[in-house]
Order: C-alpha cells, then sequence, then structure tokens
C-alpha cells in the first residue's frame, strides 16, 4: 500500500469513529426508550382472530 492511499484510509477511519464517537448518545438505550413510542393499543392483533 503506497503512503498516499494509507493516509486517506487512516483519515477516513479517523473520521469515521468521530462520527460514532459524536452520534453514540443518539444511539443509547436511553435515547431510543425516549423516542419510542409508547402504544396504548395494539396496532396489530397477535394471535387468532375473534370476529
Amino acid at each position: 500500500m503506497t503512503k498516499q492511499r494509507k493516509h486517506a484510509k487512516k483519515s477516513t477511519i479517523k473520521k469515521k469513529r468521530r462520527r460514532m464517537r459524536i452520534n453514540a448518545e443518539k444511539h443509547s438505550a436511553v435515547a431510543r426508550e425516549k423516542v419510542r413510542i409508547k402504544h396504548d393499543y395494539a396496532p396489530y392483533k397477535v394471535g387468532g382472530h375473534d370476529e
């Protein structure tokens, strides 16, 4: 691998890592729990139909 390509690869990995770290709190369990809509009804029936 040439030095140029090595550097490019390194920097893209760095960028990705940085973005992941910045977005980490968005993907945390607490945030997900907040975002999740709590349904007080069943959006679809599970099991047998009672008609």
